[in-house]
């Protein structure tokens, strides 16, 4: 992801796609003469969208419905969701953990949620070691859905250094 605000309002491309996930990038596209469409996650609340831009939405509800679907037809009956930090640049995540939790208390089961740490270089082997804790405390077999690829990738790591099964054990 390559990301070049400075300067932004002096470029004469003939249009921008941007993020608005990210408040930085909205904010700095708010006054741009070039037309614009904002990309981003699916909100509860309209006002949580951009007024007078044209939106393209991921719908944060049916990607976590759909891999919920998935964990159940698979056979599963204990589900966990692997989230992130709660932060403004990715509200999109508290949209899905706000689906999990709906969709697991409409099935009569406790959503069971980790955000974890925001992963960096220093703070990765105590990242892991939470993840392990945490996979180790969870009811198995057990389907685990990651709110990102880059989450669940970390989640596949922290089974393997665990020793956890996968997908015997914990389904991503």
């Amino acid at each position: 992801f390559r990301l070049r605000l400075a300067g932004i309002e002096k470029w004469q491309g003939d249009g921008i796609i941007a993020d608005f996930d990210d408040p930085v990038v909205a904010a700095a596209l708010a006054g741009t003469r070039v037309p614009l469409v904002a990309v981003g996650g699916s909100y509860e609340h309209p006002a949580d969208y951009p007024a007078a831009v044209p939106y393209v939405a991921t719908d944060n509800f049916k990607v976590i419905k759909l891999a919920y679907e998935h964990l159940i037809e698979s056979g599963l009956r204990h589900f966990a969701l692997f989230s992130l930090p709660e932060a403004s640049e990715n509200r999109w995540a508290q949209e899905r953990e706000k689906a999990f939790a709906a969709l697991a208390q409409h099935d009569h089961a406790r959503p069971e949620i980790f955000r974890g740490q925001c992963t960096r270089a220093p703070t990765w082997n105590q990242a892991v070691r939470e993840q392990i804790a945490w996979l180790h405390r969870l009811p198995k077999p057990v389907g685990i859905i990651a709110v990102t690829d880059a989450r669940a990738r970390q989640l596949l790591q922290a089974c393997a250094l665990a020793g956890i099964a996968v997908p015997e054990q914990v389904a991503v």
